[in-house]
C-alpha cells in the first residue's frame, strides 16, 4: 500500500516531528489507560488461577495422605471411606506366618489364626528341552486350550518363533506364559523350560486339553501329555480361625476389616491384636491442619494485602526509562493487593470457617477435640491443643475419626439451604466439609477468572468440577476480551489521528513552499 511522503518542517523549520509525537502521545492516553487496566486484569486473572492451584493441590494432597476420599468423574464421592483407611487401626501379629493390617472399620480385640495352607494357581511347568525361543513352531498349528472351564483356540503359524508363540497364547487365553533359557545340559548346550499358570489363584481355576495337536505342541517344549490330559487345578488357601476352618481363593483375606497376607503354611496359631493406632490418629490429624493452615493463611493474607493505588501497570516507554531494579520493585508494589477484600475468597474463607463450627450429626464437634480457631485475628487458622486432641482419641477414637472424617454415601452439590443439603451437610465431618467448601470455591474461581492452563489437577479435585465453567465466558475472560477491543479501537482512531496530522503539516509545508515559490519569481520580476 502506498504511502503519502510526510513533509516534516523542511520548508517551515517548524520541529513537525516532535510536534506530531506530542500531539499523538496526547491522544493515546485512552489506549494507554484501557491496556493498564487489562495488564491489572491480567494479573488478576493469574493470582485467581494460582490460588485455584494451590487450593487443589491441598484437597488432592490431603486426600492422597489421609488415602480418604476418591471421585468418580461424575463427581461422585466414594462412601465409608474412614472406614477403610489403614492408619486409624493397627494389627500386632505374635509370628511370622503372615502379616496383617487393619483398616479403620476393624474391630478392636484379638483373635487366632493358624496357617495350614497357601493358595496356588493352576500352573504348568514344562522339563527342560534343548530348544530356543526364536525357534520356528515348524507347522501350522490350532491349540485348543481349556482355561476354568471355558475353551480358547490359538492359531499358529509355521514360522512363528516359540516367543511369538508365547505372546499368542497369552493373549488369547488370559494365562501367564513364557518360553526362555535356564541354563546348560551336562553336554554344555543351552535348555529351555515353559512355564504356564493362571493369574488367579484358588481352585476355581484350571488349565486343561484333550486335543491331540495341542498335546503335542507342548509336549515338544518338555510339557507331558498326561499333565493336559487330566489338567491342572489352583488351590484354596486354608486357615483356621479361632478354631474354625476357613478356606479362600487367595492369600490375600479379609477378615472384618483385618488384612492378612499369608506368608507359609505352618500350622502355627499366631495371634493378631487389634486396637486404635492413636499415634497415627494424631500425627494425621495435625498433618491435615498444617496444610490447611498454610493455604488458609495464604488467602487470608491475599484479602489483606495493602493495595498501592498510585502504582499503575508500567508501559513499555516507561519500564525503559528505569532500572531493571526499579522496574522489580514498581511491579511488586502494582501487584500487591491484587485480591484484596475480594468477594469470592472472602466468601470461601466465610464458608470454611462457618463449617468448622457445625457439630457433626452422631459423632462431635471440632472444639470437642481441642482444636479451635484461637482469636478473632486468627481467622479460619486451626490450633490444636494437644493433650486435649490425644485425650479424645484414648478415650473414644471412632468418634474422633467421624468427628472428622465422616462423609454420607453420595456427596451431592446440594444448596447449603435446602433440607437435603442441610441434613448431609450435618452428617459430614469438619475436615471432609472444609474440603468439600474449597472444591465448591475452586468452581467460584474459576467462573470468576477461567481455567487457565490448570484443568487436570482441578478435576482431580472431583470430575464435575468446572461443569459449569464456559471456557472464554468467566467473569474476568469478558472483560479481558472487552478490553482488548476498546484498545484495539483507540489504536485504530490514534492512527487516523496521526495520519491526518501529518496531511495537514505537509499541506501547509506545501503551501508555504509554493508561496515562497511565488515571492522568489516575483522578485525577479521586479
Amino acid at each position: 500500500m502506498a504511502t503519502r511522503m510526510r513533509l516534516g518542517g523542511m520548508v517551515s523549520g517548524m520541529d513537525t516531528d516532535t510536534i506530531v509525537k506530542q500531539m499523538v502521545e496526547a491522544k493515546r492516553s485512552r489506549s494507554i489507560s484501557f491496556t493498564k487496566t487489562k495488564t491489572k486484569s491480567e494479573w488478576k486473572q493469574e493470582a485467581y488461577q494460582s490460588l485455584n492451584k494451590d487450593l487443589a493441590n491441598f484437597i488432592v494432597d490431603a486426600r492422597k495422605k489421609l488415602g480418604l476420599t476418591n471421585y468418580s468423574y461424575n463427581g461422585k464421592l466414594y462412601p465409608n471411606s474412614i472406614d477403610k483407611v489403614s492408619w486409624g487401626k493397627k494389627a500386632d501379629v505374635s509370628g511370622d506366618s503372615f502379616t496383617a493390617t487393619a483398616s479403620a472399620g476393624a474391630f478392636d480385640g484379638s483373635m487366632d489364626v493358624e496357617v495350614n495352607r497357601l493358595a496356588s494357581t493352576a500352573s504348568v511347568t514344562g522339563e527342560v528341552v534343548q530348544k530356543k525361543a526364536d525357534d520356528t513352531v515348524g507347522a501350522d498349528t490350532q491349540l485348543k486350550l481349556e482355561v476354568n472351564g471355558e475353551m480358547k483356540t490359538v492359531d499358529l503359524k509355521a514360522n512363528d518363533t516359540i516367543s511369538s508363540a508365547m505372546k499368542k497364547i497369552k493373549e488369547a487365553t488370559g494365562l501367564n506364559v513364557s518360553f526362555g533359557k535356564v541354563g546348560k545340559s551336562s553336554d554344555n548346550k543351552d535348555v529351555s523350560m515353559l512355564m504356564m499358570s493362571t493369574k488367579e489363584s484358588g481352585a476355581k481355576q484350571s488349565i486343561k486339553s484333550t486335543d491331540t495337536a495341542t498335546q503335542n505342541f507342548f509336549q515338544s517344549l518338555g510339557v507331558s501329555t498326561s499333565t493336559l490330559n487330566d489338567g491342572v487345578k489352583g488351590v484354596n488357601s486354608k486357615i483356621k480361625l479361632n478354631g474354625k476352618e476357613i478356606e479362600n481363593e487367595s492369600n490375600n483375606i479379609d477378615i472384618n476389616g483385618v488384612q492378612l497376607t499369608l506368608k507359609k503354611a505352618d500350622n502355627v496359631v499366631n495371634k493378631v491384636s487389634v486396637s486404635a493406632d492413636k499415634d497415627a490418629i494424631y500425627d494425621k490429624i495435625k498433618e491435615f491442619v498444617e496444610g490447611y493452615n498454610k493455604i488458609v493463611k495464604s488467602m487470608q493474607d491475599k484479602v489483606k494485602e495493602k493495595a498501592f493505588r498510585s502504582y499503575e501497570p508500567l508501559t513499555d516507554t516507561e519500564r525503559k526509562a528505569l532500572s531493571e531494579t526499579e522496574v522489580k520493585l514498581w511491579d511488586e508494589k502494582a501487584k500487591s493487593g491484587l485480591l484484596n477484600s475480594d468477594n469470592t475468597v472472602g466468601s470461601i474463607l466465610s464458608n470454611v470457617r462457618s463449617g468448622l463450627y457445625e457439630k457433626v450429626e452422631g459423632a462431635g464437634s471440632l472444639f470437642e477435640l481441642g482444636i479451635t480457631t484461637g482469636t478473632y485475628q486468627n481467622g479460619a487458622v486451626l490450633q490444636i491443643d494437644e493433650k486435649k486432641l490425644k485425650n479424645a482419641i484414648a478415650k473414644d477414637p471412632q468418634k474422633v475419626l467421624d468427628t472428622l472424617f465422616k462423609s454420607p454415601d453420595d456427596i451431592k452439590d446440594h444448596s447449603k439451604n435446602s433440607a437435603e443439603g442441610k441434613a448431609q451437610r450435618a452428617n459430614t465431618g469438619v475436615f471432609v466439609r472444609v474440603m468439600e467448601d474449597m472444591s465448591n470455591g475452586i468452581t467460584a474461581i474459576a467462573k470468576q477468572s477461567g481455567v487457565g492452563n490448570e484443568s487436570s489437577i482441578l478435576q482431580q479435585v472431583k470430575g464435575n468440577i468446572l461443569s459449569g465453567v464456559v471456557k472464554n465466558s468467566s467473569i474476568l475472560e469478558k472483560s479481558l476480551s472487552e478490553l482488548t477491543k476498546r484498545i484495539d479501537d483507540e489504536n485504530r482512531k490514534v492512527e487516523i489521528f496521526e495520519n491526518n496530522l501529518w496531511k495537514k503539516f505537509s499541506a501547509m509545508e506545501s503551501a508555504i513552499q509554493k508561496m515562497q515559490s511565488q515571492t522568489s519569481w516575483m522578485n525577479q520580476q521586479s
